[in-house]
């Protein structure tokens, strides 16, 4: 895949996959936050709307992971907890949890989890690199992989294509898939995130997220942001698959040469931040269990 987006030829690629409207609880939140003054009484009454919406957002402001030591009890505190962007995050993430449920045999909760994970992981690598703000890394390994829950749900051999994909050498990830099933996540989640209004290089990075080269060198068709969403999120992905020993990658064997370019990293000073990005790892878990 280039990094020219012809959408035409990409759309001949979703073979009839159908991508869920985007709520219009997410429109108006949207549209609130392109303001140059977003109002935070608006996007308090948006999600109150929501009850279960707003649950999730109380929940997240009051745990561990934000806790200021009192409790949040508003919409508004929640706001001022989380700050704007990461509660838009957290109700796109909601919302599509519930657009894309798999069938009762395909729950999807281990793929969010994953998706949370490396999210986590990409926004510290992100604040140690300074090659992309936080909260942008964040969001994009968050939804990066959105795709996957759609084909899921089209393909009832997908994981068999995925478990093929993964153990790809020479091909690239998306060749796998489109040689199975005619299309692939990154296509699909391209699409997803336009009708979502997320941001514009999540889009593209989303499309071109298992195109390592594209990481060589700049390009008018890929923003920067893009690029550095992506070396990061690939990044994090390895490292959170050995925090979790989930074996042999072959993605990061492909993506390596191409991330250190990019980020004009040595192959051993990317090692050197793999085990650091480890060692924080494992000291936020003995936290965790302490607390």
């Amino acid at each position: 895949m280039t990094a020219t987006i012809d959408e035409n030829k990409l759309s001949a690629l979703m073979r009839g996959i159908d991508i869920p409207a985007c709520p219009a609880v997410l429109v108006d939140l949207d549209a609130e936050l392109r303001k140059e003054s977003p109002d935070q009484r608006t996007i308090a009454r948006l999600i109150s709307r929501d009850v279960a919406l707003a649950g999730q957002v109380m929940q997240v402001a009051n745990s561990p992971a934000f806790s200021t030591g009192r409790e949040v009890g508003s919409i508004i505190h929640a706001l001022t907890v989380l700050g704007m962007r990461q509660t838009f995050n957290l109700v796109v993430t909601q919302l599509l949890k519930i657009a894309l449920a798999g069938k009762p045999d395909l729950p999807m909760d281990r793929f969010w989890d994953n998706s949370a994970a490396t999210a986590r992981v990409a926004a510290e690598l992100a604040r140690r690199l300074k090659c992309v703000k936080p909260d942008m890394a964040y969001t994009f390994s968050l939804f990066h992989d959105c795709g996957i829950p759609l084909l899921m749900r089209r393909y009832s051999d997908y994981r068999s294509v995925l478990d093929q994909a993964n153990a790809a050498h020479n091909e690239s990830f998306t060749a796998v898939e489109d040689a199975r099933l005619g299309t692939n996540h990154a296509v699909v989640g391209y699409f997803l995130a336009r009708r979502w209004r997320l941001p514009e290089y999540v889009a593209q990075g989303i499309l071109l997220h298992h195109d390592y080269p594209c990481l060589e060198g700049a390009s008018k068709d890929v923003p920067p942001e893009a690029q550095a969403a992506i070396a990061v999120n690939v990044l994090a992905e390895h490292i959170t698959r050995l925090h979790a020993n989930q074996g042999d990658e072959q993605e990061w064997f492909k993506a390596e040469k191409h991330v250190g370019a990019f980020l004009g990293l040595a192959a051993d000073e990317v090692a050197d931040l793999v085990e650091d990005t480890l060692d924080w790892l494992e000291s936020r878990d003995t936290a965790s269990a302490l607390a």
